[in-house]
């Protein structure tokens, strides 16, 4: 997928481009005053249209294809680094509560958050505890089971999982250009493609180029994101788009994951890297199931009044003719049977 992305032609450094001219070929950053390791990475471009003076027809729409190349920019440009570039679920908040020490007299000394970012006697932490650094605090020196802990820092406190805070500090210090999408960003993103798509609803070869261009956009996003994300578009065809690569990304990933478990074993590659591959299987099977859990165990609608019997000796609750509690719908209609 990103070694053939969708452009629509070989653009010359912002500022200089005309529009509608050319409609072929890729292009390579050159410099444009960023520093020497900044990685060269494939640019997109879309279709832009010829305007007069007082015809503002493709004013909206240029605005939401300017939008779209800055960001998809930004997202490649990270990509090439080596970083994750987008994560849809931390936004600005959970940046601050990452980045921003609160006032010490804020919290009480035997809170978490105080904890969190303040030691014993008083002094700053330098970085904020994470949720695991805290669990473990927790269980040392409160004595309380890792699951217990775990759930604490997880529900009663602010701290993030190691991953994503180190993600944030790294994005703080990362140059804008290849700086990665926080959720706001990424939602704006999204927006402007699905605008794109709307806008471009002729017939002309620019419209359809733009078109095509955003529906291989859509299904490269999804491509990069390791973690399950609901579609975010509106366009059914892009959202469509995004799924189906999104979800094939993750079934490829633990296929990838069981071929390394598989074939190079624990002798040959250690048992960090066989555990290594073993988590990252676990990991995108869990994603996979959040992807399908929707479908599989639909939610009730409790909207209705649930009716309450006695079944072979015990209360039972239904709740249009399914049983409370039951996963499988053959299970509920034979309760369901033995109540009528």
């Amino acid at each position: 997928m990103l070694g053939n992305l969708p452009t629509a032609h070989r653009a010359p450094p912002i500022g200089r481009r005309i529009a509608g001219q050319g409609c072929h070929g890729t292009s390579k950053f050159s410099g444009m005053g960023c520093s020497a390791t900044y990685p060269r990475t494939s640019r997109i471009r879309f279709v832009y249209f010829p305007t007069t003076d007082g015809n503002d027809r493709w004013a909206a729409c240029h605005q939401h294809l300017v939008m779209a190349e800055v960001l998809l920019d930004r997202v490649l440009a990270a990509h090439a680094a080596g970083l994750r570039s987008m994560v849809p679920a931390l936004d600005h908040a959970a940046e601050a509560r990452a980045m921003v020490r609160p006032p010490r007299g804020l919290f009480h000394v035997a809170t978490l958050e105080y904890r969190r970012w303040y030691h014993a006697d008083g002094t700053a932490r330098a970085q904020p505890l994470t949720q695991e650094a805290l669990a473990a605090q927790l269980v040392a020196a409160d004595g309380l089971s890792m699951e217990d802990a775990r759930h604490r820092a997880a529900r009663r406190s602010h701290a993030l999982p190691a991953a994503d805070q180190a993600w944030l500090i790294d994005r703080r210090h990362t140059q804008l250009q290849q700086r990665p999408l926080n959720q706001a960003e990424f939602h704006t993103l999204v927006n402007a493609i699905d605008d794109v798509w709307q806008s471009c609803a002729g017939t002309s070869h620019g419209e359809l180029a733009n078109r095509q261009i955003a529906l291989r956009v859509a299904a490269m996003l999804g491509s990069l994101l390791d973690e399950y994300v609901a579609s975010p578009f509106k366009v059914d065809a892009l959202a469509q788009a995004f799924t189906e690569c999104h979800l094939g990304h993750l079934r490829q990933t633990i296929e990838s994951s069981r071929q390394a478990e598989s074939t190079a074993g624990v002798l040959l590659t250690g048992p960090k890297a066989w555990f290594a591959a073993k988590a990252t299987r676990m990991r995108a099977e869990h994603q996979i199931g959040l992807a399908m859990s929707p479908t599989v165990f639909p939610v009730l609608n409790l909207t209705v009044r649930p009716v309450i019997a006695v079944v072979g000796g015990r209360l039972r609750t239904f709740v249009h003719g399914w049983r409370r509690g039951d996963s499988s719908v053959a299970a509920a209609a034979t309760a369901f049977t033995a109540f009528g």
